[in-house]
């Protein structure tokens, strides 16, 4: 069982506020780094799963994309096939965080993701054959979005993407038709649905009724606190959140990505691959880093 993971891996920079945030002044703020890009997330996700991965993604030559490539390289990711731009800052993001944890406001640098051409896919071709699946974020250009697509067809391969943020989910829309999962949050899926002209249901089983209807085989929507639901061709249901503090937010959704995409690999009918994946969100609900270090497939059947 393999996955390619195609996308951003970053240097992840996040401050989770002490008190309610304060414009145009200076917050006082617990600061932590950690290895982020929704890709590489999901790629380190995988592995620590026992998936073999392999990510392409781009990075500065520097010391923050060393880091990402040898930490991943640790934990079971191959990274051999990664570019190292001369020149280049390697992805960062910078979010602050509330109180409780959730995202405030992030600024998000993926320009090196540029140097990940159509013609650099090509000359990777051969991971497109060889794997189970390919799994793509969207900060990926319009042209190697559907490169990958294009690949992924050619050597049928399931396709999941990953929507990203609701600045770019847009971008999914035309390739709806193409691809097997979609995972995106309840805002995302509204941006979708804006693209279709359908109106935006009250339920979120709806929502994910109505873009699986688009040509998506599994549609996954994630409600934060409220849990996820899931829509296929000729079944969908809702599932509540695991409960627990949370720490940060940030990377659960990877988390729940990975854990569905190795649940449909090993045969899971969707709604327990869902479950799965709402276990792995809650873990990393509970870390401060973007992905839990502890995670792991006996640790996520044994939570409650």
């Amino acid at each position: 069982m393999s996955v390619l993971v195609i996308g951003a891996a970053n240097l992840d920079i996040k401050g989770r506020l002490f008190n309610s945030p304060v414009v145009n002044s200076s917050n006082s703020a617990a600061i932590k780094t950690s290895m982020g890009g929704v890709a590489r997330n999901i790629a380190e996700n995988l592995a620590r799963l026992g998936v073999a991965v392999t990510l392409l993604t781009a990075v500065g030559d520097d010391y923050a994309g060393e880091d990402i490539l040898d930490t991943a390289d640790e934990v079971g990711v191959d990274v051999s096939r990664a570019l190292i731009i001369e020149d280049a800052t390697t992805g960062t993001y910078l979010a602050a965080l509330d109180p409780g944890g959730d995202m405030f406001v992030a600024l998000d640098d993926v320009r090196v993701l540029h140097h990940i051409t159509p013609d650099y896919l090509y000359l990777n071709r051969d991971a497109f054959r060889e794997c189970d699946m390919v799994t793509l974020d969207l900060n990926l250009t319009d042209a190697t979005l559907h490169t990958a697509v294009k690949l992924a067809h050619e050597y049928h391969k399931p396709i999941c993407i990953d929507p990203t943020s609701t600045d770019i989910a847009h971008r999914l829309f035309p390739l709806l038709p193409k691809v097997d999962i979609i995972t995106p949050n309840l805002d995302e899926a509204e941006v979708l649905l804006h693209c279709a002209n359908l109106p935006i249901p009250d339920d979120p089983v709806q929502c994910a009724r109505h873009l699986a209807a688009l040509g998506v085989a599994t549609v996954v929507i994630t409600q934060a606190e409220r849990g996820a639901c899931y829509a296929t061709d000729n079944e969908s249901g809702q599932f509540p959140a695991l409960r627990g503090d949370i720490v940060d937010t940030t990377g659960a959704g990877d988390a729940l990505t990975a854990a569905i995409i190795f649940g449909v690999l090993q045969g899971m009918a969707v709604s327990e691959a869902l479950q799965l994946g709402l276990r792995a969100a809650a873990l990393t609900l509970r870390s401060t880093y973007t992905v839990a270090p502890e995670l792991s497939l006996d640790r996520l059947y044994g939570m409650e």
